[in-house]
């Protein structure tokens, strides 16, 4: 990449400089392929694209933690003034954890299982600062408090599988931080996180970073995160930058049609009327790489040139760069479409959900539901107590309509889902799918009434038979609850499966792991929709997924109810998704629902403290939004409910009630309910 520096005035206190950086698989195909960008003390620079662009393992490669089959194959990497490429290895294990440490994505497999939190952290102080006994275990406890971590001098002895996700992530933080780098590199650390714990990890950043005047290099598909922690930009594509600019520059007028693209696939309140401006196809693999435009052959502004020729690296106004035909001097002229202006989505048939909730023929009715789970202990095995993952909910699904279950992680959401499939038994309540009772039914009973009823699980990967075929996965449903009544019958409905959901016929002879995290989905949609069920259970089918994949399956699930008349359950904690796809919305905390109403009711005048500060929490891509309400500690243990209402030890406006009383449901008018003191008929 030719490279023009455009901030001079950091040019002094840069921390980390990348220059012309390529690495390639030992056959010589690149990965990552000449990128160039420098990170000044203080600074957070995101690198923003699609899984599969690049990000990962440019992380990686500055680590120089590359797998045998990869390697650096040129540039040039200087932290602080140092080449780290010239290294050796014994020099660089100083460089990582002490000048450079990294967050991992995924805390559960970057932590050691058989070594005690405080034993992991110590062992960073060990080798970067040279603490050793009682010295290293106060800083390990200063370290577990510092980010966050209640009862840090308990919590030291504890195995990471004694922890929450939030505070797994927190951990792998004060692991990084032990050695007290100059350069942070946090690989997606906030998106396997519920929107609070995503909250308290991005302040801790901000924190640390005010405190040491620590870089952060932030690896994300998230654009509100990137909103709300970033000061340089850099938009990856395919192993390319394809542009760099600084976070006010990019969100008010990104450049760059890729970059637009993923604005316009951003689900809102204002496109809920509308498709989704969903980017077609995929990021090409490493094999198929065209030697022209990498983005042309999902690019619709591409012309003759960009099929011909790769972009050179362009400098427009402002000092940003871009990677684009359309503004070379070959170009007509400058085309820096302003966000807003960006071509819309294409209408879909129907308009913005109406806001009553008031509509006859439900199609699910829940009373009352109950899923208790027995703790044993003993040798005998005696019930010591119970996990109450739900207790006591209702709730109704009325036919075309999608009900959001919202709430943070170990909340119950997907013990609701199962329940009502009857795939965990409830201990207590009614479940009523179209007037027909599911609770006590025996398993032949179940089977014909769950033709109506299927379930879309999270990781499509996990869920799919990795032995089976496309059309051997979409046909076993079929033969289990007998839909069809020949083979040739059947092949022509997973053909028209295959259609509906946006797959090639001839995909049907392929096996799970031929296909992308998007197409995977679709497999998944076209698994439920095999036996034509009424209501389709969601379980976060979009929480893994790229912002332009999400686009293409809500598209897909938005034009399915208007076609087929689908009842969903979606259960996700992506508040946006919500607002764009859902009728009516159920908040749920520790088993309980605490709120409930329609879309505009719940997300655009929330009632309930933890609804306010669940949006509170969300980053917004405009920056503006409510004054952030910063939640105390995680979510209690079901096994151990707090007296009262659950929410009280992390509710700002707990009064003295709260801690005695549960409170019941109140209307705030005939759609709008919530659990709160705040509104009882004593106020």
């Amino acid at each position: 990449m030719a490279w023009t520096a455009c901030r001079a005035d950091e040019a002094m206190n840069e921390i980390l400089s990348v220059r012309s950086l390529t690495t390639s698989l030992r056959s010589g195909v690149p990965i990552v392929d000449g990128i160039s960008f420098d990170i000044a003390a203080g600074e957070t620079f995101a690198l923003l694209g699609e899984s599969g662009c690049g990000k990962s393992m440019t992380a990686l490669s500055l680590m120089r933690l590359l797998p045998d089959s990869i390697r650096i194959a040129s540039g040039e990497v200087r932290l602080d003034s140092a080449d780290i490429l010239a290294l050796p290895e014994r020099a660089m294990c100083e460089v990582r954890g002490g000048k450079m440490a990294m967050i991992f994505q995924e805390p559960g497999l970057s932590l050691n299982p058989v070594m005690t939190v405080g034993g992991q952290i110590a062992e960073a102080l060990e080798l970067h600062q040279g603490l050793r006994g009682e010295v290293a275990r106060a800083r390990c406890i200063e370290l577990l408090e510092q980010v966050g971590i209640p009862d840090a001098s308990r919590r030291l002895h504890e195995y990471p599988f004694q922890l929450s996700g939030g505070m797994k992530q927190r951990v792998m933080i004060a692991m990084a931080l032990a050695g007290q780098p100059k350069l942070l590199v946090a690989d997606e650390p906030t998106t396997a996180l519920d929107v609070t714990i995503q909250a308290q990890v991005l302040q801790l950043l901000r924190d640390t970073q005010k405190h040491n005047g620590m870089a952060l290099l932030l690896i994300t598909h998230d654009l509100g995160v990137v909103a709300q922690m970033a000061h340089q930009v850099a938009v990856m594509y395919a192993g390319h930058i394809v542009e760099l600019a600084s976070r006010e520059q990019l969100f008010s007028q990104p450049a760059h049609p890729y970059t637009q693209k993923l604005f316009a696939a951003l689900p809102d309140a204002a496109r809920s009327g509308q498709l989704l401006a969903a980017i077609p196809g995929n990021v090409p693999p490493l094999h198929e790489i065209p030697k022209a435009c990498r983005f042309a052959p999902r690019c619709d502004k591409a012309w003759e040139l960009c099929h011909e020729q790769a972009p050179e690296w362009t400098l427009i106004k402002d000092g940003r760069g871009v990677r684009c035909h359309l503004y070379a001097a070959a170009a007509p002229s400058e085309r820096l479409a302003v966000k807003g202006e960006t071509e819309s989505a294409p209408s879909a048939t129907s308009t913005s959900a109406p806001t009553s909730i008031a509509i006859p023929h439900s199609l699910l009715e829940v009373s009352d539901l109950k899923v208790h789970f027995p703790i044993r202990r003993g040798v005998l095995q005696r019930t010591a107590g119970y996990v109450k993952a739900v207790d006591g909910i209702s709730l109704s699904i009325a036919e075309g309509r999608t009900l959001a279950l919202v709430g943070e992680s170990g909340c119950g959401k997907t013990t609701v889902g199962k329940a009502l499939l009857q795939l965990i038994r409830p201990v207590a309540g009614s479940v009523r799918y179209a007037g027909n009772e599911l609770s006590g039914l025996d398993a032949y009973a179940l089977r014909e009434k769950r033709a109506g009823m299927q379930m879309i699980f999270q990781d499509p990967y996990a869920s799919l038979n990795p032995k089976m075929r496309v059309a051997e996965i979409l046909q076993e449903g079929m033969d289990a609850l007998g839909v069809e009544d020949d083979s040739e019958a059947r092949q022509k409905r997973i053909d028209e499966l295959l259609d509906q959901v946006g797959l090639p016929q001839e995909t049907k002879w392929r096996y799970p792991h031929e296909f992308s995290g998007g197409q995977r989905q679709r497999i998944a949609i076209a698994r439920a929709l095999a036996v034509n069920p009424k209501l389709l259970i969601c379980d976060e089918p979009t929480s893994a997924l790229d912002v332009s994949v999400q686009a293409q399956i809500l598209n897909l699930l938005k034009s399915l109810q208007q076609e087929l008349g689908l009842s969903y359950l979606f259960i996700t904690h992506n508040l946006a998704v919500v607002e764009y796809l859902a009728h009516e919305v159920c908040v749920m905390y520790l088993g309980r629902i605490v709120e409930r109403g329609t879309v505009e009711q719940v997300l655009h005048h929330a009632q309930h403290p933890y609804t306010q500060a669940l949006l509170a929490a969300v980053p917004r891509i405009d920056g503006s939004g409510v004054e952030v309400v910063r939640l105390t500690g995680d979510l209690p243990s079901a096994a151990h409910p707090p007296q009262g209402c659950h929410f009280h030890p992390r509710c700002p406006q707990a009064m003295p009630v709260c801690r005695s009383i549960y409170p019941g449901a109140t209307g705030r008018d005939a759609t709008h309910q919530v659990c709160c003191h705040l509104y009882g008929a004593e106020n």
